[in-house]
């Protein structure tokens, strides 16, 4: 999909905000407040506080509010049938993809809503050919997402070489990543910055998906049973991180190709 630009977002094939376009957003309410959250505390029974429980998230609502101008009637008139067309109720979930200045690590970003309700008065304003119109829209996953996949590459020391992998997690929330690895044999992945290792006895080629908790094969046979002792599943928090690679192999060296979506809330 096509970056947007600056202080613009686009939803179901609409832009809106560009420049001297017919639509403009006048105000995006829901991006930086929290969802609403489920909570599971207990009441004691004759003594103060409650006993904690886990927390969940709800949904996320992102209201829109829109400007609609057209300096014909022809030209306000199709503007009008692009928003209506754009924000159609009783549809699944599409991406509303964003790209506000601060917000999402400075990146384009999406979350995946669907419309709930729409509101435009009819004014003496409206007899101008200007509307605003307030859109209301849900998410039932409450998350967003960056754009693009965050891909990276580290190989292990070979031929003199002790190659690091340093990054900055941008994404509020811990980033789990899927690693592809070629040519591994009794490799152990470093992060040098939380001290945390994760190691695998196996030789050829594998792939770690940290969400799943789930090592496999290029041909999909489970080897999650290799993973040793003592190994913390591949997570990287907001910040800073330097990577390590040690392998055993001795014909090249082993590449870890790592991947994965930054999130926010």
């Amino acid at each position: 999909m096509a970056e947007l630009g600056d202080w613009t977002c686009e939803f179901n094939s609409l832009v809106m905000g560009r420049p001297d376009s017919a639509i403009s957003l006048v105000a995006v309410d829901g991006l930086l407040s929290l969802p609403d959250l489920r909570t599971a505390d207990l009441t004691l029974v004759q003594r103060h506080g409650l006993y904690p429980g886990d927390d969940y998230m709800n949904g996320r609502t992102v209201t829109l509010t829109l400007e609609v101008y057209g300096s014909t009637r022809e030209e306000f008139a199709d503007a009008l049938s692009a928003v209506y067309a754009a924000f159609r109720p009783a549809e699944g979930e599409k991406p509303l993809r964003f790209r506000f200045p601060g917000i999402a690590g400075d990146r384009t970003a999406f979350v995946n809503v669907r419309t709930r309700k729409r509101s435009a008065p009819l004014d003496l304003n409206f007899a101008y050919r200007v509307c605003n119109i307030v859109i209301e829209l849900f998410a039932t996953d409450p998350y967003i997402y960056g754009d693009a996949l965050v891909s990276l590459t580290l190989a292990s020391p070979f031929g003199g070489t002790d190659p690091k992998l340093r990054f900055t997690q941008v994404g509020s929330v811990s980033a789990l990543p899927v690693i592809v690895l070629d040519n591994a044999k009794n490799i152990v992945l470093t992060d040098e910055v939380t001290g945390r290792t994760f190691g695998l006895t196996y030789g050829g080629n594998v792939t770690i998906d940290s969400q799943a908790q789930r090592v496999t094969s290029d041909v999909g046979t489970d080897f999650t049973d290799r993973v040793t002792a003592g190994s913390i599943w591949p997570e990287f928090e907001y910040g800073d991180h330097r990577l390590a690679l040690t392998s055993e192999a001795t014909t090249r060296a082993t590449t870890a190709s790592i991947a994965w979506r930054n999130r926010w809330v």
